[in-house]
């Protein structure tokens, strides 16, 4: 009786052991092939994002290729076809004016022609200057009405008209063109020319400001006028002087 028992619980145990045994397979080869599913799904998101992110790098690349910025040349294209001398000054790399000043005389006095370079995301400007050298004292006189000079935030005319930069673009045209025939502005746009003047110590920063303000202004009125005007300037070591007129003498 007592064996017969024991048979009994011996043969369920091994039932229960190879029913567990089946269904531990059964839970680990649901496992396992859910894990292959997983991984298999995992390298396609992995695949898709790499392609995605190939095609993106490929589309800024040809963004970038595609994007060029817009070059301006001053006084006109043609005097950098023709001019060997041009030695360039980029506005970034210096500290404020009276560095400025310095360079480009050194320039002048080594016998080649000061090339302002400045630009802004869009834009590249380059923009001859005349300059003399101050060893070798050159004369050059210049016609009143042929001269506006800005200094500062202003604009000076005829030695007595003092208004804004805000004014510039009606200036330009004005200096340039004279359709009026004024006497206080030029008569020839050849002889045009427009005196710049700073403190030693004025920011390259606000500089490069105030000549990207110039060429934007100037830009616009050159469009409307066939791209055939030019725009000279000149950089002064002093600052404007003002001739006094002195009073008749009483008869």
């Amino acid at each position: 009786m007592f064996n017969s028992g024991f048979g009994l619980h011996l043969k369920s145990l091994l039932i229960c052991l190879v029913n567990y045994k089946s269904k531990k397979q059964v839970y680990f080869s649901a496992t396992a092939t859910y894990a292959i599913s997983l991984v298999t799904h995992m390298k396609k998101i992995v695949l898709i994002l790499l392609i995605a992110n190939l095609f993106l790098n490929c589309e800024a690349k040809k963004e970038k290729t595609d994007f060029k910025k817009s070059e301006f040349y001053y006084p006109r294209i043609a005097n950098f076809e023709t001019d060997s001398t041009l030695t360039g000054i980029f506005l970034d790399s210096i500290e404020n004016y009276g560095e400025l000043i310095k360079i480009a005389d050194q320039i002048a006095c080594n016998g080649k022609a000061p090339l302002l370079k400045f630009s802004t995301d869009s834009t590249e400007f380059n923009l001859i200057v005349y300059k003399e050298c101050l060893t070798k004292m050159d004369i050059v006189d210049y016609h009143g009405s042929n001269i506006i000079s800005i200094q500062y935030d202003l604009i000076i005319i005829n030695d007595e008209i003092e208004i804004s930069m805000e004014s510039l673009p009606i200036v330009l045209r004005n200096h340039i063109l004279n359709p009026k025939n004024e006497f206080t502005y030029s008569k020839n746009i050849e002889k045009a020319l427009i005196f710049y003047y700073q403190d030693s110590l004025y920011p390259s920063k606000r500089i490069k400001e105030q000549l990207i303000k110039i060429a934007a202004d100037f830009n616009d009125l050159n469009r409307k006028n066939g791209e055939s005007l030019p725009l000279k300037m000149k950089l002064s070591e002093y600052p404007y002087i003002r001739v006094i007129t002195p009073p008749f003498p009483d008869e």
